[in-house]
């Protein structure tokens, strides 16, 4: 039994002992509350490599840099633009590596950098692809064929630890801290291949070359995951804190069960944010139409393929059908909406966000027959119906037409003409006969009696449309008329074929345009074939005209090989043998048999048209050509037909 003095003493020393603890347990809290209320001055570095993280006039944007900015947010703790820099990969990553204070996104966390940095994400994955030149023939199978060929890859990037781990001498692999000039070495035959991300990898070849597609992906290497990574002296509990806040964020759903990382990846990945779009579009044959319970026309068929090249879980059925003053109307006004076919007028212009064009179509004038033959001056006194918001409103007003009457429905202004109420009805032309066909009493008795303006179609996106969706539509649409089939043929060719006949020109191009332009590269050819070749590629003028699209060079060997092309990359290092354009003629087999045959001459055939959205009637100029390689070459050019 303890004596009361030692008993004293105890509840002393435990009383002295309580306080210590609640003294140092305010001291700590205290510390704690500084900190949740403070963030360190941290700078975050980051390069171009979107969606990740890119700039665009002059702005940040893409997933690791919104995933920032909404952790810093949840956070509670203020971000500055100016604590985000961009710059090169190697120069961010040194610097993150050896600087305290520095952070930097995105980076891809491997056992080799595990310990030299803290971490915090994921924000994201991708794969490390190869990218090849077009027509150089490289086909890689396995790891064990890389060690033959020189690869180039981004200083410190993670494509050369993955390159090395895959068994690539070092000696193999040629470093840059900027990938432009990989992408320049690539293209002048200095590297043979190309390391970079999928996406990021075409966007970076696209702005250096001026063409999506330039090079192929030939080989995936490696599936990667992106971090933020912070110099190891940055205090712990801010980066447990900062991934505290991401975890918030991708785990904390908003009324409509999406949680805020979700909105942001939809903002930047296409297969998940253009199926959250709606697409609206109206009956207007042969576009956009529905017939047996079916909905068809080139603009859904075309939509149906941008939702398969994009891995989108849409088909047609999810295509919604309006009059066209309901889709227009909703698509200006509510995010998430898209409208087709839409004319793209310059009134429109700053509306809508665009991707096409999808075909053009000519408006006319509808009037009774036997209302006699329209002249300029006649117009404007007339009577005319219009569709409200419809560009044939715009096309009469350019002209002076103000006697307009405007209605919902094209059925409602059909009945107005038959029943003499107004003079005329302005429509595109192939829907308006089909509409008359449809709802006149005798369509027999309307006819067209004017032509207006010809315009091209397009897909109209509601204008606070995430950028780089409609960027990654306008893509899938570019191959979807550029890539060829194993006939020869796109996607797109064979679409219009299904509902259009071939149709003339409006640019006028003469036969003399495509002579000269074949002569003038058969000479460059001669002199120094590799940089001719380069140079038609790249689509410069004079190879495609800069003031006449639709005149542009093409050359195959004696294979029938494209080795260039100066409007579709697409095509080249492909063989065309055997293969036709869109009625089946095999007009490559002809051009290269008759350039070895006769040295020169000229084939007609179906072919799609730089300048003008449809297919057309054209005609291609040939001659034989001999390169400063000592290979023989075909050189090609054509010009679209015109009435």
């Amino acid at each position: 039994m303890l004596s009361r003095g030692k008993e004293l003493q105890r509840h002393s020393l435990i009383i002295v002992v309580s306080i210590l603890i609640l003294s140092i347990g305010i001291l700590f809290t205290g510390c704690v509350a500084e900190e949740l209320t403070e963030a360190p001055d941290l700078i975050y570095l980051t390069e171009d490599f979107p969606p990740f993280n890119y700039e665009e006039e002059g702005e940040l944007k893409g997933i690791g840099v919104e995933l920032l900015q909404e952790a810093y947010q949840e956070m509670g703790f203020p971000l500055s633009d100016e604590n985000i820099r961009i710059g090169f990969f190697s120069e961010g990553y040194q610097l993150t590596l050896t600087t305290p204070g520095y952070a930097f996104f995105s980076a891809a966390r491997t056992p080799e950098r595990e310990d030299l940095f803290l971490w915090a994400g994921p924000i994201g994955s991708y794969e490390i692809v190869l990218f090849s030149r077009r027509g150089s023939d490289i086909t890689i199978h396995t790891h064990h064929d890389l060690n033959q060929y020189l690869i180039g890859a981004v200083e410190d990037d993670v494509s050369v630890g993955e390159l090395l781990r895959a068994g690539v001498d070092g000696s193999r692999i040629i470093t840059d801290p900027d990938p432009v000039n990989l992408i320049w070495m690539l293209d002048s035959d200095e590297i043979d291949l190309f390391a970079s991300g999928d996406v990021a990898g075409e966007y970076l070849i696209a702005k250096a070359t001026g063409k999506h597609g330039y090079f192929n992906q030939v080989y995936q290497l490696a599936d990667v995951e992106l971090f933020y990574i912070f110099h190891r002296e940055t205090p712990k509990h801010h980066v447990e804190m900062f991934q505290a806040a991401i975890q918030a964020l991708k785990e904390t759903p908003d009324e409509d069960g999406v949680t805020r990382y979700d909105h942001i990846f939809r903002r930047y990945i296409p297969s998940t944010g253009l199926a959250a779009l709606t697409y609206m579009t109206e009956e207007y044959y042969p576009y956009n139409y529905q017939a047996a319970g079916q909905k068809m026309g080139i603009s859904i068929e075309i939509l149906e393929e941008v939702f398969s090249d994009r891995n989108t879980d849409l088909s047609r059925d999810h295509i919604l059908f309006s009059t066209w003053e309901e889709g227009y109307k909703k698509t200006l006004s509510a995010p998430g909406y898209v409208l087709f076919s839409t004319a793209r007028t310059p009134e429109r212009e700053e509306q809508f966000l665009w991707a096409g064009p999808i075909i053009r179509s000519r408006n006319v004038l509808f009037m009774r027959s036997g209302a006699g033959e329209v002249m300029n001056g006649d117009i404007l006194s007339l009577s005319i119906g219009v569709i409200t918001d419809d560009v044939a409103a715009e096309d009469l007003l350019e002209l002076g037409v103000w006697n307009i009457t405007y209605a919902t429905s094209a059925e409602e202004l059909i009945h107005a003409l038959d029943d003499g109420k107004i003079d005329a009805w302005a429509y595109a032309e192939y829907p308006g006969m089909n509409l008359i066909a449809q709802y006149a009493l005798d369509p027999e008795a309307i006819t067209i009696a004017y032509p207006l303006n010809t315009h091209e179609y397009f897909f109209a996106f509601n204008k606070e449309t995430p950028l780089p969706l409609v960027q990654a539509f306008q893509q899938a649409l570019d191959r979807i008329r550029s890539e060829k089939d194993t006939h020869g043929i796109s996607r797109y060719e064979r679409i219009l074929y299904r509902y259009l006949t071939p149709e003339y020109a409006d640019e006028v191009l003469t036969p003399e345009d495509a002579i000269a332009l074949v002569s003038l590269t058969a000479d460059a050819i001669g002199r120094d074939a590799p940089a001719t070749i380069r140079a038609i590629n790249t689509g410069i003028h004079p190879y495609q005209d800069a003031d006449k699209p639709g005149l542009y060079v093409f050359a195959y060997n004696t294979d029938v090989i494209m080795v260039a092309h100066a409007d579709n990359i697409h095509l080249v290092g492909e063989s065309f043998k055997g293969k036709t354009d869109v009625a089946g003629k095999a007009f490559r087999d002809e051009i290269v048999a008759g350039a070895l045959e006769n040295g020169s001459g000229w084939v007609d055939y179906i072919y799609i048209n730089p300048a003008e959205s449809g297919l057309f009637w054209k005609s291609t100029y040939y001659q034989r050509a001999t390169g400063s390689d000592g290979k023989d070459y075909v050189v090609c050019s054509g010009i679209f037909k015109t009435e």
